[in-house]
């Protein structure tokens, strides 16, 4: 064979073929180089499947030994070929035959291959099954790769029996009964009177009822040798809280006084021994009758002809009355009786307008004095303790202009922005006005001054229908109150002479 010739191979005869030949030898090779990577190209792909195991397979959980080991689980690692991330493990567990339909998943973490739970752990991992009932659960471990070059895989699938136990320590009793001559079934504890245990929290107990006058302890079981929730000491005051659990004596009990027999609901609760005992009832005036007496008053000093009080019919701790007294003294009697209480003054003869009230009996005997006789209309709040005593034979009104102020007003609580009432063209001791109301509180201003007096309710918020209103200054500040479905368009009318108002949605 002729010997190649590098030296003819760069003469000048192949210096204008050299750029095709170097082109071509640079495609020949860039060729190769493309066919070498496609011949090194892998497809990732799995290798092998871990094999789950746990060290038992029926396991009942106690809270008594909630810190032993409950199970281990071990599975082999598994493999996958030609994989550039990492392999995460996840456990998975349904209930058997759910196909893991509803699966719980649990993150195992990294190039770990063993997992122990303890009684307490394990009793939180199957948190959703029924307490202190063997149920068969089916787990598996599920693997993903961290660059999802493969789809998920799984282990083999193995059975547990678990038997869990709920948490929360239950209540000693499960079942409580009152009883007692207060209670609604008397003192016969086979027929006892059930508190209601509390749907969430088991240690509470509650009964919603009447309670007459008498005395109750609560049983644990219907029988009177039984174990009773007691207070400390016998008929505490129902605000007292504490509570004990015990059997024969001391026998304390709770008691029901006469004067508070009525609706209440009881609450024991269990986690501290402690109980509350509240009147569901609406308060309740001290007195439901009450007297002027004194030489100011039409019957004089006799108690034989006291002048009834009128008990207002919105409101039980409102007594009124309009009628003439003469110059002279007078008080109000809450007995016909001259040594029981008597409502008073806290001063003795002080201004009418002055509104404070006290109750007491004996000295000092405060009076309130009229020095001009004519027609008054009294109104005495008991909640409160405040007086109104107004001369009703006025020839002039007190004032000529009012306005409504108030957040339910238009003008809301600004002075400058007051709302004024219209004066009646045919009774200058009306006014009224008509327009909406809001949700808020109001009262009627003789003034643009909050130092002023204002037309009030003798109590604050009561009923919009309430007619009886008083003039006052300072504390009580009484207001009415609108809410937001009492809102809407009102007709108000206030008569200065008889103390009255009328509030009417339109």
């Amino acid at each position: 064979m002729k010997a190649f010739n590098f030296i003819g191979a760069y003469s000048p005869a192949y210096k204008n073929s050299r750029p095709t030949f170097l082109g071509l030898l640079l495609i020949a090779v860039f060729a190769l180089f493309i066919a070498s990577c496609k011949k090194d190209t892998i497809i990732p792909q799995v290798t092998s499947t871990p094999l789950l195991s746990a060290s038992a397979s029926t396991i009942v959980l106690s809270r008594d030994t909630k810190d032993q080991q409950a199970v281990t689980l071990k599975w082999s690692a598994a493999t996958v070929k030609g994989m550039q991330g990492s392999i995460t493990y996840f456990l998975q567990w349904d209930l058997k035959g759910s196909n893991f339909a509803n699966a719980t998943n649990i993150k195992l973490g990294r190039d770990t291959l063993t997992k122990s739970y303890t009684q307490e752990a394990l009793n939180d991992l199957f948190g959703t099954l029924p307490f202190a009932a063997a149920t068969p659960v089916e787990l598996r471990i599920v693997i993903a790769t961290s660059d999802g070059s493969v789809t998920p895989f799984n282990s083999n699938t193995i059975g547990l029996t678990v038997t869990t136990y709920n948490k929360v320590i239950p209540p000693p009793y499960s079942a409580l009964w009152m009883v007692g001559d207060a209670t609604p079934k008397g003192w016969d504890i086979s027929n006892a009177t059930p508190m209601v245990q509390d749907g969430t929290d088991p240690y509470l107990f509650t009964y919603i009822g009447l309670l007459t006058a008498g005395e109750f302890k609560i049983a644990t079981v219907k029988d009177f040798g039984g174990a009773f929730y007691r207070p400390l000491t016998n008929h505490p005051d129902l605000s007292v809280t504490t509570a004990q659990v015990s059997s024969g004596d001391p026998d304390n009990k709770w008691q029901i006084a006469a004067a508070k027999a009525g609706n209440y609901k009881v609450t024991l609760n269990l986690h501290n021994s402690s109980i509350s005992i509240v009147s569901t009832d609406p308060p309740k005036a001290p007195f439901s009758q009450l007297w002027l007496l004194g030489d100011a008053s039409p019957g004089g000093w006799s108690l034989d002809a006291v002048t009834p009080l009128t008990v207002d019919a919105s409101d039980s701790f409102i007594f009124t009355w309009t009628g003439p007294l003469i110059a002279g003294d007078f008080k109000i009697a809450t007995a016909k009786d001259f040594n029981a209480p008597f409502y008073r003054p806290t001063t003795n003869a002080p201004d009418l307008s002055a509104t404070a009230v006290q109750l007491n009996a004996g000295d000092p005997d405060n009076k309130w004095h009229i020095t001009t006789a004519s027609t008054y209309k009294i109104t005495l709040n008991l909640r409160t303790n405040t007086i109104s005593i107004v001369n009703t034979i006025i020839t002039t009104p007190p004032y000529t202009a009012l306005w409504i102020i108030g957040d339910a007003s238009p003008g809301g609580w600004s002075l400058d922005a007051a709302t004024p009432m219209v004066k009646s063209v045919t009774d200058p001791f009306v006014f009224t006005w008509t327009g909406p109301l809001v949700a808020g509180e109001f009262k009627i201003g003789t003034a643009k001054d909050f130092g002023a007096k204002f037309y009030r309710p003798v109590s604050d918020h009561p009923a919009l229908s309430a007619t009886t209103v008083q003039l006052s200054s300072g504390d009580p500040d009484n207001k009415w109150v609108v809410t937001a479905s009492t809102a809407g368009n009102y007709k108000i009318t206030l008569n200065m002479k008889d103390l009255s108002v009328a509030i009417v949605k339109q």
